[in-house]
């Protein structure tokens, strides 16, 4: 059986991941927008944040498919 506090602690990192990239992703559009450093750095970041998001989105599908059976199979 799984403790509800180790469950507990991979739904925050995952929320936080979701979270990071998604934010990290808006940075680098808005700083595109602003044309404030070159285009290859905001492809970068963006890519990146896609990256940390992909893994929260991994990890809370983790959670989803790890979970113990209701019970025996019919």
């Amino acid at each position: 059986m799984r403790r509800p506090a180790g469950i507990g602690s991979r739904k925050r990192r995952s929320t936080q991941a979701v979270v990071a990239g998604l934010s990290e992703i808006a940075a680098a559009l808005l700083v595109s927008t602003w044309e404030l450093v070159p285009d290859l750095v905001t492809t970068l970041a963006a890519t990146i944040g896609f990256g940390v998001f992909s893994y929260g989105v991994y990890l809370g599908w983790q959670l989803f498919y790890d979970r113990e059976p209701d019970g025996p199979a019919s």
